[in-house]
């Protein structure tokens, strides 16, 4: 991934826009007509002359010429990948924010649940007693509603990052794109505050035990897979959470 100077690649320019947009409403104006219509909107030649040459090199926009002494006529790609990958972005966006009420919803029902629990506790409560308090139906709605949401935005997450790798070779675009990713991840972060600790011990309680089985250990020795290397990860995650998770111990 490529992130160079991502401030200022937040957004698309706008002289970009309007270069596009003027395109758009006018297939195959030359060269020199979008400079004299940028011209009256404020925008050098040189300006323009560099804009027009990132957006062809970029795919957004194709310049088609017939003879060699031709004039060069510029037209809008509909299928290029920028805007392509730039929509289906904007299609994600639109999901987030509408999960977000019902997501804050479950959240708060969880941490209610847990006061009440924890609160029973306190005052010792036999454990079969407590165990009337947990609600089958909202542990369905946080494993099969909440965290499979989670893990199809993760997945589509992953799938554009490396869309973006492969299809996109602007640095500009680069820019707008990883920083749209970025932004969207946050927006994902906040509607799952969870106990980051817990959930990592979990899971390198689980690795510990699944490496330790003697049937992985000799199948992945037959196909020379060195599983032992995941106790690099582990201590990096352990390092982790002593450097950003002690407020949760």
């Amino acid at each position: 991934m490529t992130f160079v100077n991502i401030e200022i690649g937040r957004h698309e320019d706008t002289r970009e826009v309007d270069i596009i947009k003027y395109i758009k409403e006018n297939p195959g104006r030359t060269i020199n007509q979008v400079v004299k219509y940028m011209d009256k909107n404020g925008s050098s030649k040189i300006t323009t002359l560099k804009k027009i040459n990132a957006l062809i090199e970029g795919k957004r926009i194709r310049d088609e010429h017939d003879k060699p002494n031709g004039f060069h006529k510029l037209f809008y790609d509909d299928n290029n990948d920028f805007d392509l990958i730039n929509k289906q972005l904007t299609e994600i966006e639109k999901i987030v924010d509408i999960m977000d009420k019902p997501l804050k919803k479950i959240q708060r029902l969880l941490e209610d649940q847990q006061k009440e629990i924890l609160r029973l506790t306190d005052e010792k409560v036999p454990v079969e007693q407590r165990r009337k308090f947990v609600s089958k139906e909202l542990y369905s709605l946080q494993i099969d509603y909440q965290f499979t949401y989670l893990h199809m935005i993760d997945t589509m997450f992953h799938v554009l990052s490396l869309q973006i790798d492969e299809r996109i070779h602007s640095d500009k675009d680069l820019q707008i794109l990883y920083t749209k990713i970025i932004k969207l991840m946050r927006k994902v972060s906040r509607q799952f505050p969870r106990n980051a600790k817990g959930t990592l011990d979990g899971i390198i309680n689980f690795i510990g035990e699944f490496t330790s089985k003697k049937d992985i250990r000799v199948y992945a020795q037959k196909h020379n897979i060195n599983i032992n290397l995941i106790n690099d990860v582990i201590d990096r995650v352990e390092n982790f959470k002593n450097e950003f998770l002690v407020k949760e111990q």
